[in-house]
């Protein structure tokens, strides 16, 4: 059972932030953002968020060079939705955020969204509350890669998990001390792709998973036989009790 939840994408220090915001835009905005394993919202070092937020830019740009308006930007699946998304935005900007479009201007298009960040977006905004499922990009800035991990675990278990970085003992760290479903290291979404990689969620995300062996075994039914030999002790342990079955639990309990 998967059920979704907030994936994080944590940017390490010194990572390249066009790779990486290449990477999360793809993640974000392909079917504009309405994918279970969107990354949610980005988690970047403070000192670089303004360069993030350029570089995201111009990777939306490059991706999209019509914007919202593009034929290959996806529109939102129903105007229910489509409003929920803008409300979302609208509660973050009355609480204090800063609310930045990006792409080309928009022409307008039956419920497309222009992709969108959040800064200074906090718990008690709605959109730090629930799952987007939208081109909405929350930015929470982080100071040491230790208060980053511990912003992941301090939240539900996210489905999917995303970690930009060049150190391999800085993604041990995340991997060890963060859980989530499925994990892509240094891109988004494409551990789904993986046939024989374990697919799931867990705790509020998500239970079991599927693809693969692991697929096979969570979606079918182990049927356990037991054949009871001609010859055995089993009537041992049944009424009426005596002596023989003082020997076989003396023997069992020894």
């Amino acid at each position: 059972m998967e059920l979704g939840g907030k994936s994080p994408a944590i940017i390490e220090r010194g990572f390249s932030l066009a790779r990486a915001a290449r990477s999360i835009v793809f993640g974000k905005l392909a079917n504009a953002g309405q994918t279970c394993i969107a990354p949610d919202y980005a988690l970047v070092q403070e000192s670089e968020i303004a360069a993030f937020i350029e570089a995201y830019k111009q990777e939306c740009n490059k991706a999209y060079p019509k914007g919202a308006s593009d034929e290959s930007y996806s529109a939102i699946i129903s105007q229910r939705h489509y409003q929920r998304l803008k409300s979302l935005i609208e509660d973050a900007s009355t609480k204090g955020a800063r609310i930045i479009e990006m792409g080309a201007p928009h022409v307008q298009r039956d419920r497309t969204l222009t992709p969108t960040l959040i800064l200074g977006a906090t718990s008690e905004m709605t959109v730090m509350q629930e799952e987007i499922f939208g081109p909405v990009l929350p930015v929470i800035g982080y100071q040491r890669i230790e208060d980053a991990i511990a912003y992941v675990n301090a939240r539900p278990r996210p489905l999917a998990l995303y970690i930009f970085s060049d150190h391999p003992s800085v993604i041990k760290l995340v991997l060890a001390r963060t859980t989530s479903g499925n994990v892509t290291v240094n891109d988004t979404l494409l551990h789904y792709a993986v046939d024989d990689l374990p697919f799931g969620g867990v705790g509020p995300s998500g239970m079991g998973t599927y693809h693969g062996e692991e697929g096979f075994r969570s979606l079918s039914h182990v049927k356990g036989v037991f054949t009871q030999a001609r010859w055995n002790f089993a009537g041992l342990m049944r009424a009426p009790f005596g002596r023989m079955t003082d020997l076989a639990l003396g023997y069992l309990l020894r």
